[in-house]
């Protein structure tokens, strides 16, 4: 039965993007990308990684060279990047907030997915100390670099798409009840432009260098998954 007292749409199902909303890996990256930078003489400001959030790999490498004209192709970039990113991967933290959320909506038989620009090859490497907290989803998890999304990353709403379809969700009137959890600007677009609801969970730094041209619509917005009430959505509230 849904709750008389939610201050939202209701929703049935929720898709989860990864990287900076479930795991503490987007300042991995940031750390990362910065170690490749920096015999250039460059370094990844928020500005930049405000535009990469969220895209696969090998267009957040065009994007990086494009913003910083370091002499590299994208192929060279994620060659020299990955070695270094499968070390950090192996002991990335959850961030404050997703341990409870996913063990609640997993008790209540809510649908949950992941819809993730990461690669599937960093996914299993970020997840496998994390069965606890990863294996709720089972096989409801959609990577950046599936063939389905090819030349498709955020802003562009098909991953999210795809994965609603994971939890069989097909059409516009079942997405608008699907609620999705995102920390990157293309993210909220491409969950907006799915037709779906969506709360904005962001670095505060994100936030603070983001202009008017970059107004979002999110649903709602908090400063972490700890804030998230459930009933507000017409979810079964935490115990």
């Amino acid at each position: 039965m849904e709750s008389k007292t939610h201050k939202h749409a209701p929703v049935d199902a929720v898709i989860f993007d990864m990287d900076g909303l479930m795991l503490d890996s987007e300042r991995l990256y940031t750390v990362v990308t910065n170690e490749l930078l920096a015999p250039y003489g460059k370094e990844m400001t928020w500005d930049i990684k405000k535009g990469i959030m969220g895209r696969p790999a090998l267009d957040a490498a065009r994007y990086l060279i494009s913003a910083t004209q370091i002499p590299l192709t994208p192929e060279e970039i994620m060659s020299k990047m990955q070695v270094r990113l499968n070390e950090v991967f192996k002991s990335v933290k959850p961030l404050p907030g997703i341990e409870k959320l996913v063990k609640h909506l997993d008790k209540h038989k809510i649908p949950i997915a992941i819809a993730t620009g990461s690669k599937a090859e960093n996914y299993k490497i970020k997840t496998a100390h994390l069965e606890h907290l990863f294996a709720p989803f089972g096989l409801n998890v959609l990577c950046g670099d599936d063939p389905i999304l090819e030349g498709k990353g955020k802003p562009d709403p098909t991953i999210f798409i795809e994965a609603a379809k994971m939890l069989g969700i097909k059409t516009p009137e079942a997405r608008a009840r699907c609620l999705v959890f995102e920390d990157g600007a293309p993210g909220v677009r491409a969950a907006r432009a799915a037709g779906m609801e969506v709360v904005w969970v962001p670095d505060p730094q994100l936030v603070a260098v983001m202009g008017t041209e970059d107004k979002l619509n999110p649903s709602h917005t908090h400063g972490s998954l700890e804030d998230f009430v459930p009933e507000d959505w017409g979810l079964p509230a935490y115990d």
